[in-house]
């Protein structure tokens, strides 16, 4: 897997003291929530505006909630990352993510079973096992929501675009309707590994201005393979720059596509396509 992803893989396994990550979260939390706290607690709510009292109240759920995101974010994905990144602990690390996940399943939740899907998957595809990934990813319901299917759906042909299986993300993405900009680049990608240059460019059309980190990247690698694909070898090498100046050119190695070649005189003979070692 590219480092597009990569997160810091530090633990805080046997430390006697919560990380500074741990702390800034249990202070955002404490920040968050004292003042409407005490607002219901010690106001006076007989005589209180009901807006603000209404405002102060969500206010504080809200915040609370993001700051949970970031710790999971920040020490929850960070942990799982570093086991899996260690082959001792990898084989028991994804055994319990199974089980996660067969219990999500079993509970007939569809909320927990998308829930747990992205909290299982995120660390996966940091890691770049993507065996596990496409493993996971199986677990579609027929349930979910259109917003997840179609990330699951992006993630799974992905996956197998990784494993060297085309026409089953070719599958992946009819069924999932491709819309969108994560789906577009990925069957961008897709088309680009399988030679069809032209229709990867067309598919991806010009650059929007707003995109996500993940879905530039996956962007940028697409076109890297199908100006390469096409013959436009110079502008290849533009994007592939660029992509090294972000530290993602090790992208292009893997799956092996027409610019591989390209990245592979960027990157030198001591590079390679980022995975778990082990």
């Amino acid at each position: 897997m590219s480092r597009s992803f990569d997160i810091d893989p530090k633990t805080t396994e046997g430390s006697p003291r919560p990380e500074p990550d741990i702390r800034r979260v249990l202070l955002v939390v404490r920040a968050a929530c004292c003042l409407p706290l005490a607002f219901l607690v010690a106001g006076d709510v007989r005589t209180a505006d009901a807006a603000l009292s209404l405002a102060l109240v969500c206010g504080g759920f809200a915040a609370a909630s993001l700051a949970y995101a970031t710790f999971r974010e920040t020490v929850l994905v960070r942990r799982t990352v570093a086991r899996l990144r260690d082959p001792k602990r990898r084989a028991v690390t994804v055994e319990q993510l199974r089980q996660r996940v067969s219990l999500a399943a079993a509970s007939g939740d569809i909320g927990r079973l998308e829930d747990t899907l992205r909290e299982v998957l995120e660390p996966l595809l940091v890691v770049g096992l993507w065996d596990e990934v496409a493993e996971f990813a199986e677990h579609a319901s027929p349930h979910h929501r259109a917003l997840f299917a179609r990330w699951l759906a992006g993630v799974h042909a992905l996956a197998e675009l990784h494993r060297g299986d085309t026409e089953r993300a070719r599958s992946l993405l009819e069924g999932a309707e491709v819309t969108g900009e994560w789906l577009g680049a990925i069957d961008a990608l897709r088309l680009a590994l399988t030679g069809d240059g032209e229709a990867a460019l067309e598919r991806l059309g010009d650059e929007p201005r707003k995109l996500s980190f993940a879905i530039k990247h996956q962007r940028q690698l697409a076109r890297a393979h199908a100006l390469a694909g096409v013959g436009r070898r110079d502008e290849a090498r533009e994007v592939l720059r660029a992509m090294e100046r972000q530290g993602l050119v090790e992208a292009a190695l893997a799956p092996e596509g027409p610019a591989t070649p390209l990245a592979a005189q960027l990157v030198g003979p001591n590079g390679g396509p980022f995975r778990a070692p082990g």
